[in-house]
């Protein structure tokens, strides 16, 4: 039996996303049947399935690696711990959405990967996953900041930043949302709305 690298399955995988990705956008999450997608890789379906054993994790897959490029930006520390003497609240919170603004695929992605959500309950519950990681990267981009320059001590940080990283989780939720479906969607207000709910 050949064993293949784990760069090269990492590889495979990322090529499937790519193609998942275009047939969600372009159909939708119901239009977008294993069929479509297994002829869109050019892969056979054994081999995609290898990989991704349904479309729930499929489609979690592929709004995980948009919403990456999106995060690539960032600038975290390489220890994760979120310590960052250049940290701004409200301009970190800006920066990523006006990268979801120049990437509005990855923001169709979301909505698409959301809405059907609210009616899979397998998928419902890879996504409530999901959005438990990135409200964690919020929280611990935060948590840091809340020591160091508003004097909380761990505990009060903790609480704190608990209850102010799901404010943040719906603003990027609410640009999600209102950017793909609102008519006249104004990007610059929703910015400065966000500038005033994240400043200290």
């Amino acid at each position: 039996m050949v064993r293949v690298s784990e760069q090269y399955r990492q590889r495979r995988r990322a090529q499937i996303v790519e193609a998942a990705s275009g047939c969600f956008l372009e159909h939708g999450y119901e239009g977008a049947s294993m069929h479509r997608i297994i002829a869109a890789t050019g892969l056979s379906a054994g081999a995609l399935y290898n990989h991704f054993p349904s479309k729930q994790e499929l489609v979690l897959a592929a709004a995980g690696a948009a919403l990456d490029r999106v995060l690539a930006g960032d600038g975290a520390d390489p220890a994760g711990d979120g310590a960052d003497p250049a940290f701004e609240p409200a301009e970190w919170l800006v920066a990523l959405l006006e990268r979801l603004a120049a990437d509005p695929a990855t923001t169709r992605l979301l909505l698409v990967t959301w809405g059907a959500a609210a009616t899979d309950p397998a998928l419902g519950a890879l996504a409530g996953e999901h959005l438990g990681r990135l409200r964690a990267l919020v929280a611990r981009r935060y948590g840091r900041w809340a020591v160091e320059e508003l004097g909380l001590d761990e505990a009060a940080a903790q609480e704190w930043t608990g209850m102010f990283a799901q404010a943040i989780l719906s603003v990027l939720q609410g640009w999600v949302v209102q950017s793909c479906l609102l008519p006249g969607f104004d990007p610059e207000a929703y910015r400065d709305y966000a500038r005033t709910l994240a400043a200290p």
